[in-house]
């Protein structure tokens, strides 16, 4: 009898829907709605108060002074990415030792364990997990860092044991320089992860800053936030650069049609792999001091309204 329970379990676990998966890791997904973000309230923190992304409103955010450009160790080496995998929910790059983050507003020194991406479906369908002021960009990169080099384990139990960089990345045919070159570069890799388990040495022809190096590290929000996959743990320091990345549209178009997300190539592709937007309640959003100009000089359409109507008529008198 218990030899039927298990052959009863294992064939349960072996037709279960494309898309989702049997392991604790790949028990939820993006696309079907059964196991969809839509279900995902059942599964860890999923259902909390300070979840991410959001979609951030640039005129809300609190400016502080004390928010100067992130510090990076390390970023430079292009022999610290070792290796990428497909999860089968987005490709994951495991980091050599040696990669820190610091800078104002970090409680401690973080170190780089994994980056990540989220994209949509090629041109016709962006797929950035955060938004600025409503618009979504092409794909977003997630840098992933523990607090004081913690493993991840105990990382999420800390309410500040993990600080993501996120950057968003967007399609452009004006993207023709070494940050252009260095995206085309780890595009190529793609192919070689394109099912479900694959992984591969990377060659040490690119670094995260030749990712990064045209982003600029001093205009960016942080807000008090989650993780966005299960058990979506609310132990994450965001910091969200403002300015996206540039790259040729062949780069997105690549991650939108040359990854599947199962054991087969002929699977389901690995597209929309995005955590919908999430209410940001009572929590506060910072913009760095460098954002400063731009949320001074930004006056809303009433305002202007007001403005154009006082300067008419002081100049009618002006003419009397």
């Amino acid at each position: 009898m218990d030899s039927l329970k298990i052959l009863t379990t294992l064939t349960v676990v072996f037709w279960l829907p494309s898309g989702c998966y049997a392991s604790s890791e790949g028990s939820w997904c993006y696309m079907e709605p059964h196991c969809g973000p839509k279900s995902w309230i059942s599964l860890g923190h999923c259902n909390g108060k300070r979840q991410s992304p959001i979609n951030i409103i640039h005129r809300d955010a609190s400016h502080n002074p004390s928010l100067g450009p992130v510090h990076l160790v390390g970023y430079d080496s292009s022999k610290k990415l070792l290796e990428i995998r497909n999860t089968g929910k987005t490709v994951d790059v495991s980091l050599g030792d040696g990669l820190h983050l610091a800078g104002f507003g970090l409680p401690a020194r973080y170190t780089a364990k994994s980056f990540h991406l989220h994209w949509g479906a090629g041109a016709s369908r962006p797929g950035s997990e955060h938004q600025i002021d409503g618009k979504q960009y092409s794909m977003e990169l997630h840098i992933v860092h523990t607090r004081n080099n913690m493993d991840m384990s105990n990382a999420v139990k800390d309410p500040k044991g993990i600080a993501v960089l996120a950057f968003f990345i967007e399609e452009s045919e004006k993207a023709k320089d070494k940050t252009a070159e260095a995206w085309e570069l780890f595009a190529k890799n793609l192919k070689k992860v394109s099912e479900k388990g694959e992984d591969v040495h990377l060659d040490g022809s690119f670094s995260l800053l030749d990712l990064m190096d045209s982003t600029s590290l001093d205009r960016y929000y942080r807000y008090p936030g989650s993780l966005t996959t299960p058990g979506c743990d609310e132990a994450v320091i965001w910091t969200v650069f403002a300015d996206p990345i540039l790259v040729p549209p062949k780069v997105v178009k690549k991650f939108a049609s040359e990854l599947s997300s199962t054991e087969s190539s002929k699977g389901p592709q690995l597209i929309n792999n995005f955590r919908p937007i999430q209410k940001i309640g009572d929590r506060k959003v910072e913009a760095s001091d460098a954002l400063k100009s731009a949320a001074a000089i930004f006056v809303s359409p009433p305002t202007v309204f007001i403005l154009f109507l006082s300067i008419t008529t002081f100049l009618q008198f002006f003419y009397l």
